[in-house]
């Protein structure tokens, strides 16, 4: 099973896909939502070029497990990006991933989409065995 993984923000999103086979997630490109104005006429365009079957969105939840107002917003995004494309979405919890990438020393310019591979992994890894 292919994924797509979704780093949201306010000012980009991150997006990374798994292989084939659903166990290596790789970052692929950021967009930047103030140049687009049709975000899930891109999300579609990117879900039929990689062949994608279910979408996996980093969920920005406080360190004690509540929602913030970020994690409102990434559900707000996540129902009308479910219904433009007609495909399963997930939630994974995204606490601190582009810290970590950041602190890695990924490029700045490579941040989101990064982020969202790290997001898409631990989902992976997550359901591995399942």
């Amino acid at each position: 099973m292919r994924y797509l993984g979704v780093d949201y923000g306010s000012k980009r999103i991150g997006i990374a896909v798994s292989d084939e086979e659903g166990k290596i997630a790789f970052p692929r490109q950021c967009i930047e939502r103030v140049l687009q104005s049709d975000i899930f006429g891109v999300f579609k365009k990117i879900i039929q070029s990689e062949g994608t079957q279910k979408i996996v969105i980093g969920l920005p939840l406080s360190f004690a497990g509540a929602d913030t107002d970020q994690t409102v917003a990434v559900r707000a995004f996540a129902e009308t990006l479910s219904n433009a494309v007609l495909l399963p979405i997930e939630f994974q919890n995204e606490v601190l991933s582009s810290r970590v990438v950041e602190r890695a020393g990924v490029e700045k310019n490579r941040v989101d989409s990064a982020a969202a591979a790290l997001i898409l992994q631990s989902y992976i890894d997550a359901h591995q065995n399942n």
